[in-house]
């Protein structure tokens, strides 16, 4: 990462679910079976355990992380940073950021699914530990209507 002078973390709930579309709309933007709307966040929040990471640079919200945190284990709902600020090192920043904090809270294991062909997002989570411990055959659907396989991925926290 080029600068971290400027950038900010803050927890984002239901009341940010209007920004968090926006943003989740921007980042998939070619993946129409995966912009989820504002409804859509408002009832993730009502799930218990869900909360959400906003990443900011100088004040200005560029990505987020969905987690979903239960007991000793948690899992990426959605994880997403605005296009024209990718490959600058703020995915990093944020996700070693959180798994930095959910350690801090006892949790064990930290889970994702990830798109097979995304390649960008595997480097990410691999740079991060993530390990592939598994697959969803079918798992996403493009708006081409084809299918492609989800890889699970694992971190292991604490023992």
């Amino acid at each position: 990462m080029k600068s971290k002078k400027n950038i900010s973390i803050s927890e984002v709930g239901v009341e940010g679910a209007e920004l968090l579309s926006a943003i989740h709309k921007e980042a998939f933007y070619e993946e129409h079976e995966q912009q989820w709307k504002e409804k859509d966040f408002i009832e993730l929040f009502s799930i218990p355990g869900t909360v959400s990471y906003l990443i900011n640079n100088a004040e200005q919200p560029i990505g987020f992380i969905l987690i979903r945190n239960i007991q000793d284990e948690a899992e990426i709902i959605t994880f997403c940073i605005l296009p024209k600020w990718c490959r600058n090192g703020y995915a990093t920043y944020l996700l070693e950021w959180v798994i930095n904090r959910l350690q801090q809270q006892s949790v064990k294991r930290f889970f994702l699914e990830v798109n097979e062909n995304n390649d960008a997002a595997i480097n990410l989570y691999q740079k991060c530990s993530f390990k592939k411990i598994g697959r969803r055959k079918g798992y996403y659907k493009s708006h081409h209507g084809a299918k492609t396989d989800a890889l699970v991925m694992q971190i292991q926290l604490t023992d």
